[in-house]
């Protein structure tokens, strides 16, 4: 059986009113999600497998959270004892992104490669700088004397991304590499 791999798309950071209703903060450019739910699968930190599994009474917009009423967490006390819990969903329950965009753990851990041909090393993290996303590339040995290559995420550098070939093709920047 193959291992679920988990997304994590919202945590619990707080209580919200006295009647068991919990504040998240999505983690997913679609916090809209939230309100078309039937049920959140609920993880404490550092688990694979789901605390549990909760139905959604409600849901509402809160500034930049959103508030959700869980079914059988009816008091603050319960709804405190869900607090850090992180909520989840599989691979497959991801929302579709449009053509050419990816989620960031499809990125990660693919290899980089120039048009010339030569492998730089692999994406080990993608940063949000806001202007554009910045691949970040542990090197492989003798590619270049940097601990890090930071790539940025712009339509001149990066080419093309092949997930089925498991390859980013980047044209690679004057001074990228000193």
């Amino acid at each position: 059986m193959k291992e679920t791999s988990w997304i994590v798309i919202g945590e619990i950071v707080s209580t919200q009113g006295n009647r068991g209703e919990v504040k998240i903060i999505p983690h997913t450019e679609f916090p809209e999600r939230f309100f078309t739910m039937e049920s959140v699968r609920l993880f404490e930190e550092d688990s694979q497998e789901p605390y549990g599994v909760f139905g959604l009474e409600g849901s509402r917009a809160h500034k930049e959270a959103v508030i959700l009423k869980l079914e059988g967490i009816d008091t603050i006390s319960e709804a405190e004892q869900l607090r850090k819990m992180l909520i989840k969903v599989s691979v497959d329950e991801l929302m579709p992104l449009p053509p050419g965009r990816h989620y960031i753990f499809q990125i990660i851990g693919l290899e980089c490669k120039t048009t010339s041909g030569e492998k730089l090393g692999v994406i080990t993290d993608v940063l949000q700088t806001g202007a554009n996303d910045v691949y970040v590339i542990r090197p492989y040995p003798g590619v270049t004397k940097l601990k890090e290559i930071l790539i940025p995420v712009i339509p001149q550098v990066v080419l093309k991304i092949n997930l089925d070939d498991g390859y980013v093709l980047v044209e690679l920047l004057e001074g990228l590499l000193d």
